[in-house]
C-alpha cells in the first residue's frame, strides 16, 4: 500500500499497519547481508495483502551485537530501536491507525518484549500492538514436514530456501556448509555468533531448496496472520479492571 497515493489509502482506510524488521548482518559464506531484511521485505507483502493493511517497508537496521566480528553488520543501540520503534508506531496512532502488526525476522531484537508490553499497558484499548516472531515458527515448519531440520537458528534450511525462492542470484549453495552448535542459543548473550559456530552458519543450509522456500513463505505468513489475529482479538475483548484497560 506505500505504492499508493495518500487519496487512495485514505479511501481504503485501513485500522491496521504492518511493520517489518530485519537486518544487515552476516549469513555465513552463502547467503548475502541482506538475508533478514529481503525475508521481511516480502513476508510483509504477503501478510499486508491477506490483511488489507497499510505496509510500511521492512526495516533493514535493528539490534545485532551478537554478529560483531567481521565488517557487514549494522546495529543500532537497543535504547534507539525502543525509541525508534516508538516513534514509528505513536505516529500512526496519531493518524487513526488502531492495530499496528510487527513482523520480526531478526532473532536478536530482545528489546522487542519491553517495547510491546510498555505500548500497550500505555495505550490499550486506543492502540493494539502485535508481534509475529518468524523464529518461533520453526517448529511448526519441522513438525508439519515442510522443513527437515530442527536446528535452524541463523543461515540454515529455512532462511536459504527463503533466499533461493526469492532471490537465488544472490545465493552460493556450493559455498553453504552445515553447522550446528554445541552450545544453546542463550550463550550468545556470553559471546558472539562466531564464539559458537566460526562460519557464522548455526543450522544446516545444505538441505534448502526453492520449492522448500515458497511452501515456508505460504506458511509463515499464515502463522503469522493468524498469530497477529489471535493477539489483537484477545485484547479487543479485554475489559476494564480496577483503574486499568491493560
Amino acid at each position: 500500500m506505500y505504492r499508493n497515493t495518500v487519496d487512495e489509502i485514505a479511501e481504503k482506510d485501513p485500522e491496521l499497519a504492518i511493520l517489518p524488521v530485519g537486518s544487515l548482518e552476516q549469513h555465513g559464506a552463502h547467503l548475502p547481508i541482506m538475508t533478514d531484511w529481503a525475508i521481511a521485505s516480502e513476508l510483509g507483502r504477503r501478510v499486508a495483502r491477506e490483511m488489507g493493511a497499510f505496509l510500511i517497508p521492512a526495516l533493514p537496521i535493528s539490534t545485532n551485537r551478537e554478529q560483531m566480528g567481521r565488517k557487514g553488520a549494522v546495529w543500532m543501540e537497543s535504547v534507539t530501536f525502543y525509541q525508534m520503534m516508538t516513534d514509528i508506531i505513536l505516529s500512526l496512532k496519531t493518524q487513526g491507525f488502531r492495530k499496528v502488526g510487527i513482523l520480526q525476522c531478526h532473532g536478536g531484537i530482545f528489546i522487542m518484549t519491553p517495547l510491546l508490553r510498555d505500548l500497550n499497558s500505555r495505550y490499550n484499548p486506543e492502540l493494539m500492538v502485535a508481534l509475529a516472531d518468524t523464529c518461533t515458527f520453526n517448529d511448526t515448519l519441522c513438525r508439519e514436514g515442510i522443513i527437515q531440520s530442527s536446528t535452524e537458528l541463523h543461515a540454515g534450511e529455512v532462511e536459504t530456501s527463503q533466499m533461493l525462492a526469492i532471490a537465488p542470484e544472490t545465493v552460493h549453495m556450493d559455498r553453504a556448509a552445515d553447522f550446528v552448535p554445541a552450545v544453546p542459543r542463550p550463550y550468545l548473550n556470553y559471546g558472539s555468533i562466531f564464539r559458537a559456530t566460526p562460519s557464522g552458519v548455526w543450522g544446516e543450509p545444505t538441505l534448502a531448496s526453492a520449492k522448500k522456500g515458497e511452501l515456508i513463505f505460504r506458511r509463515t505468513a499464515q502463522l503469522a496472520v493468524q498469530a497477529l489475529t489471535d493477539a489483537f482479538s484477545y485484547m479487543g475483548a479485554k475489559e476494564r479492571f480496577g483503574y486499568s484497560n491493560f
